[in-house]
């Protein structure tokens, strides 16, 4: 039996080997002369000799029944762990030891393995920049890591044995358990405030469900994640997205966003998308040329051309087909890895006006000093010929062949001292005589001359401001605008017509000089001067003020009358603008300051007079898209609510959809199309008791008075002047 066991048997006696199996032998690799007789703590390694002397005689004192583990060097020099029991016999008469040796060197690999995994993963666990917990098939917490227990600002005592099915107050949290548990899976993401803690972390969570190879439930584990940074972070994001969408959608330029490899418009602010004119679906996914500079394929300049910035004057097309002049700036970004191109834009309309005003007032100028010496020049010469011819003509008698033929030198020598006078008056080289001048007085006897000198088919109107302020003037030079003015009426007119003169006082204010140059801020008589005649059209008006531009034919005119006209006013001190389309007559408005005395106690009473605004639904109805938006813009700041329209077509269409809404029209009297006079015809045909406001750039006396008792409630004089416009929109909107 002692050789034929499959564990190791030896026996010792007197600390030396006297017997040894078959099997023993084989674990350690010696042959049996080299084991017996040696001591038995040879072949242990000498790290547990110590531990095996005592364990052997506890085990056989019986204090120790367990076996116990030692190592051993075999014959290779390998070290092996064995287990051992030690038992007290009888060898031949005398008292020996009986041991039993297993090998388990194997195993001791695999606890040494499982240990070093298990440290492994307690590191990990205790690491972890999650909480994680273990939980049993009850949901009763059987292990935790460090950060769990920060997490919920509690202990490790607390959590531990801590029951979620039973404990739980979260709804949420208590659903993601019990998903996990009945599921396999549950999550939670939320502001949590721990039960043992009581700590509010905002956090998420995902819970599972562990299962044995065989399905067996065992238990679960959970992960939790402290995501309190995050939110700030997603907060600031927020604010930030928040702050720049606000500063975007507020900023007064036109800003878009490209993709740069397609050209496709990916985002516009509320500022393009008004100014293009279209819903911001039928723009985004657009190619952007199709809107903003219209340019051949090829061109851009950033993509195409390679430059890092693009500053340029271009053109923007809206919707509708207007060409609107924009100052462009486009930047290359990147957005999200890819890139894309920053357009803005604002409109330069008004400054290409202010420029065209510019450039006309330089022209001006410079054909007024080159005109000035021309006529100083010319003047010194016809006082020449002016002399010598007089000088001859004295030695003439009547009968003389010669006499008429002078006369007729000095008669050409006089109509062109003439042209030159007006040549001087043009350029202010003339001084004016200045004096404190009733204009109304002025007007009503100049008037009284034109009706001794034109056809009595035109009608002369006076409607003179009783009001009316002082200016310094000089009344010949005065006279000379009205004859000059009241003569091209006449001639504008050959069939008939009216001849209006008209007299207020009024402000100039910042703005209104702003867009119109040559204008200062201040307190003005103005004159305005219309007719119902023929017109100009726009490439005409550009030219009115030129020395000798005329469109009369040949020897009817010399086309310094307006020329004159001008160097007049600027010589006062004033403002001359004339407004006029073809077939739909002419007005000029003279602006000359008041006597500065008095306009200082016109502004201070101006001034005290408040402006009211209103909730009332206003339809504007003109058919020029910047003074639509400025007259919007007016009116929505005083607290109006504006409805636009382009045409007396759309503006029918809108009241009849919005009447009982609408409580004021304004309604421009030229457009395209339908015309304000039919427009009103029509409004009033569906609501006799609509209250309309007609605009118009001419008088109040001129084409507007037969709409004004055609049924309209009051009149807006074009260009808007803010104050004078909220004043008549407040007027009429009180009245019963």
């Amino acid at each position: 039996l002692f050789d034929r066991s499959p564990v190791g048997l030896f026996i010792i006696q007197d600390r030396k080997f006297k017997l040894i199996n078959p099997q023993f032998l084989q674990l350690t690799g010696y042959k049996e002369d080299e084991f017996l007789g040696k001591d038995s703590l040879a072949f242990i390694l000498s790290e547990d000799r110590n531990m095996v002397m005592e364990n052997t005689i506890k085990m056989l004192k019986g204090k120790l029944t367990l076996p116990f583990e030692l190592r051993v060097i075999n014959k290779t020099g390998e070290t092996r762990w064995i287990e051992q029991t030690i038992t007290s016999i009888h060898y031949n008469g005398r008292p020996a030891v009986l041991g039993h040796y297993v090998d388990i060197s194997e195993r001791k690999l695999v606890e040494q393995e499982l240990r070093k995994s298990e440290e492994r993963y307690r590191m990990i666990f205790e690491q972890s920049p999650l909480g994680i917990i273990h939980f049993d098939q009850k949901a009763v917490i059987v292990d935790c890591n460090k950060k769990f227990v920060e997490i919920m600002g509690s202990s490790r005592e607390k959590l531990i044995g801590f029951n979620m099915l039973k404990s739980l107050r979260d709804k949420k949290m208590l659903s993601a358990v019990e998903a996990a548990l009945s599921e396999g899976t549950g999550y939670y993401e939320g502001d949590y405030l721990s039960v043992t803690g009581g700590k509010l972390t905002p956090m998420r969570a995902i819970c599972n469900r562990i299962t044995s190879e065989d399905g067996s439930f065992l238990g679960g584990v959970s992960l939790y994640e402290d995501i309190t940074e995050r939110k700030r972070a997603e907060e600031e994001l927020r604010d930030s997205e928040e702050r720049l969408k606000t500063i975007l959608d507020s900023i007064q330029a036109g800003i878009v966003c490209i993709n740069a490899e397609t050209h496709t418009i990916v985002d516009a602010n509320p500022t393009a998308i008004k100014m293009i004119g279209a819903p911001k679906e039928q723009i985004i996914g657009h190619v952007c040329h199709k809107y903003i500079c219209p340019a051949e394929k090829g061109k851009c300049p950033i993509t195409d051309l390679r430059q890092e910035i693009d500053n340029s004057e271009r053109i923007l097309l809206t919707a509708n087909g207007n060409e609107v002049p924009i100052l462009k700036t486009v930047t290359p970004i990147l957005l999200s890895g890819q890139a894309h191109l920053l357009d803005s834009f604002i409109d330069i309309t008004e400054k290409k006006k202010l420029e065209a005003q510019l450039q006309q007032a330089q022209k001006m100028e410079a054909v007024g000093t080159l005109a000035g010496g021309i006529a100083h020049d010319f003047n010194n010469m016809l006082q020449a010929i002016f002399g010598y011819t007089q000088i001859l003509l004295m030695g003439k008698e009547p009968s003389n062949p010669d006499y008429e033929k002078l006369e007729a030198i000095i008669k050409s020598a006089q109509r062109a001292s003439d042209l030159t006078k007006r040549l001087l008056i043009f350029s202010r080289k003339v001084e004016s005589k200045l004096r404190p001048m009733d204009l109304n007085n002025e007007i009503e006897q100049v008037s009284q001359m034109l009706e001794r000198t034109i056809p009595k088919m035109i009608n002369i109107e006076l409607h003179l401001s009783e009001d009316i302020k002082i200016i310094n003037a000089d009344p010949a030079q005065i006279e000379q605008i009205m004859m000059n003015l009241g003569v091209n009426a006449r001639d504008a007119m050959p069939n008939g017509g009216r001849l209006i003169f008209e007299t207020e006082n009024v402000i100039l204010d910042e703005e209104y000089c702003k867009t119109h140059l040559g204008s200062k801020p201040g307190q003005y008589v103005k004159l305005s001067i219309s007719d119902t005649g023929h017109g100009m059209d726009k490439e005409t008006l550009r030219h009115i003020f030129e020395p000798f531009y005329t469109t009369k034919d040949t020897g009817k005119g010399t086309g310094l009358g307006l020329a004159m006209v001008y160097g007049i006013v600027k010589s006062h001190g004033g403002y001359i603008m004339c407004y006029s389309e073809p077939d739909e007559g002419t007005i000029f408005k003279i602006y000359f300051p008041i006597i500065e005395k008095e306009a200082e106690r016109v502004e201070s009473k101006e001034e005290k007079v408040p402006i009211k605004g209103g909730n009332e639904t206003i339809l504007l109805v003109d058919d020029e898209e910047a003074i639509r938006e400025l007259c919007k813009d007016i009116l929505a700041r005083f607290g109006y609510t504006v409805l636009i329209a382009s045409d007396g077509e759309t503006a029918l269409e809108i009241y009849r959809e919005k009447k009982e809404e609408i409580n004021l029209v304004i309604l421009d009297i030229i457009m395209p199309g339908m015309g304000g006079r039919k427009c009103l015809e029509e409004l009033l045909k569906m609501n006799p008791k609509s209250r309309i406001i007609i605009a118009s750039g001419y008088s109040i006396n001129g084409p507007a008075k037969e709409v004004l008792e055609a049924g309209a409630k009051g009149f807006i004089s074009k260009p808007y002047d803010m104050r004078g416009m909220l004043q008549t929109v407040r007027k009429i909107l009180d009245e019963d």
